[in-house]
């Protein structure tokens, strides 16, 4: 009697177990990839915060202006954009859930993708935006300021040596310098210098 006691006491709890791992290994799972999701957008939050105050700061202090900052990058960006013009001039976004409205200022925005499927979710979740004082290209109510306002009020951002790296999180080095036009359509600009200065 003791022994087949013990032996459906072992399968009870056995059954017990494995019901119990079915369940909670899915909820383990699923509050792990939302708390590093929570990380992901903190980072990216922390490093469009410091380059729009760096961008403020330099813009306020006018041109010959030179700064430099340092921020992480999480995995998962999808791109990083801070307010040029000869590419995309950025200014509120447009998402399938809800949009931001455009405000006459410039933006910082990093595009994540939070669902690991290489492209931008497009949920206003997934991007993280911090205004600028730079002036752009529309007013605050969304209408076109024109070419001729623009050239001559905005100051063009050269983002293009922004750098991301989707698949690892990233500490970046950027210097940021205000400049005057070199005869192109901008007769002001803030040139961005970015080293990747460590990788994990």
């Amino acid at each position: 009697m003791r022994g087949q006691f013990s032996v459906e006491f072992m399968i009870v709890i056995g059954c017990l177990l494995m019901i119990l791992g079915s369940i909670s290994i899915p909820l383990y799972n699923s509050s792990r990839n939302d708390a590093q999701r929570l990380v992901d957008t903190a980072d990216a939050r922390e490093a469009a915060t410091r380059l729009a105050n760096a961008l403020n700061t330099i813009y306020a202090g006018g041109i010959g202006s030179k700064q430099t900052v340092e921020y992480w990058l999480p995995r998962g960006i999808v791109a990083l954009r801070a307010g040029g013009y000869e590419n995309v001039d950025v200014d509120g976004v447009d998402t399938t859930d809800t949009d931001v409205s455009i405000n006459g200022r410039a933006d910082v925005q990093v595009w994540l993708d939070l669902d690991g499927d290489g492209i931008w979710d497009n949920k206003r979740g997934s991007v993280v935006i911090v205004d600028t004082i730079l002036p752009s290209r529309w007013d605050e109510n969304g209408n076109e300021r024109g070419s001729g306002w623009v050239g001559e009020n905005c100051v063009h951002v050269e983002d293009k040596n922004l750098k991301f790296n989707p698949n690892s999180r990233t500490r970046h080095r950027v210097t940021l310098e205000y400049r005057r036009g070199d005869g192109s359509a901008y007769s002001r600009r803030i040139t961005i210098s970015d080293v990747v200065v460590e990788s994990v």
